[in-house]
């Protein structure tokens, strides 16, 4: 499993994104242009590994999930061909503040329920409290992530390779 990263995409770098969308050797290639802008990365935030648990833990029916829970890592549409090679999903402006309002309401006790009500056909090996705090680290970055691309009315996307 690889390192997922969510990025704050303004309209253009998004349109970019959009349209690469379905071809996965051309968004891998629009992806890694917009990853190896400073700009573009200052903005971004990190949920290394994080980023499952924390899918597994508010989203645990995956795409058929609750609105906006699955939104957090799960966007609102996926982008990729092959979901065995990555995962990218796609946040609109009004479905980030959608997410922005979800997370400002999900303090760290309902994430540490959500957690420990994580199916057991989701869990990695490392399910427990290490995990669980790692998760909660990564999510107390996510909340203010969100906040600022609504702030600024920008798309959000989701990418982590396998």
């Amino acid at each position: 499993m690889e390192l997922g990263v969510h990025f704050r995409l303004t309209d253009d770098e998004a349109a970019r994104v959009l349209a690469a969308a379905g071809d996965d050797e051309r968004l891998g290639a629009v992806l890694a242009e917009l990853e190896a802008d400073e700009e573009v990365w200052a903005k971004a935030c990190e949920t290394d590994k994080a980023w499952d648990p924390i899918a597994c833990s508010l989203a645990p029916a995956g795409a058929s999930g609750d609105w906006p829970a699955r939104g957090v890592i799960g966007g609102a549409r996926t982008l990729q061909a092959d979901d065995e090679e990555s995962w990218i999903t796609h946040l609109a402006p009004g479905e980030v503040a959608e997410v922005a309002d979800y997370l400002a309401g999900l303090d760290d006790a309902a994430f540490i329920t959500a957690y420990a009500a994580m199916p057991e056909e989701l869990r990695n090996p490392e399910f427990g409290p290490d995990e669980q705090e790692y998760a909660l680290a990564m999510l107390a970055g996510l909340r203010p992530f969100f906040e600022a691309a609504r702030r600024e009315g920008q798309h959000v996307v989701f990418t982590v390779g396998f």
